[in-house]
């Protein structure tokens, strides 16, 4: 009798193995670059009771992106929750800037995505694919923190290739857009327009997987 059990035991671990190895969790820090490419605000208007007020567009400028991904790979589709922190600045008149106003903005931006092989390259370690998922999109500052509904839900678009430098070490290069709609609220309650926003992100990472290729 123990001699079966045994024997089924090993069986059992001979089999389960190739479905242990379809199943690989990987961690990864990214770095990169964070573009909006829609204003905030049209014709934000400085001083409205008066005639001479200064009117002009405000939006975010690009800037430095940093963050991390956690990826569940299922042979050919993989899902995986991204957070990344983007250092940016307001786009506003130099005359204002230097009259004191404060240009302090950051973004945060964060998603789960769904991503499917397209393309794997024969006898090579390199594969291409596509993403979809939804997230949030975060904006924060001086001026921004004077207003409410600054954190927006969005849809999150991209693709990108994945190259293993090894078993166990991946090189990641990766593009996304987080597709969202601005439409904060003054304190006062008065709503502004809603504005369709496209912020872009490319990033470069190193994916660790925490169960090597099979």
């Amino acid at each position: 009798m123990t001699r079966r059990l045994a024997q089924a035991a090993v069986l059992l671990a001979i089999s389960a193995a190739p479905l242990q190895g379809q199943v690989r969790v990987g961690l990864s820090a990214f770095v990169g670059g964070y573009l909006p490419t829609n204003d905030l605000f049209n014709s934000v208007r400085l001083r409205p009771d008066t005639s001479s007020a200064i009117i002009f567009n405000l939006g975010l400028e690009p800037g430095l992106l940093i963050g991390g991904r956690l990826t569940v790979r299922f042979s050919r589709l993989s899902v995986e929750a991204e957070a990344g922190y983007a250092f940016s600045s307001l786009d506003i008149p130099n005359v204002l800037v230097d009259a004191g106003a404060s240009d302090d903005a950051s973004v945060v931006l964060g998603s789960v995505n769904a991503l499917y092989d397209i393309i794997r390259a024969a006898f090579s370690p390199l594969s291409v694919y596509l993403s979809g998922g939804i997230g949030f999109v975060a904006r924060s500052g001086d001026f921004l923190r004077t207003l409410e509904g600054t954190t927006d839900l969005a849809l999150a678009f991209g693709g990108g290739f994945r190259y293993g430098l090894s078993p166990t070490t991946f090189l990641r290069v990766d593009i996304r857009d987080y597709i969202s709609s601005f439409a904060p609220r003054a304190r006062g309650g008065f709503q502004f327009d809603s504005m369709a926003q496209h912020d872009l992100i490319g990033t470069i990472a190193v994916e660790f997987s925490l169960s090597p290729t099979r």
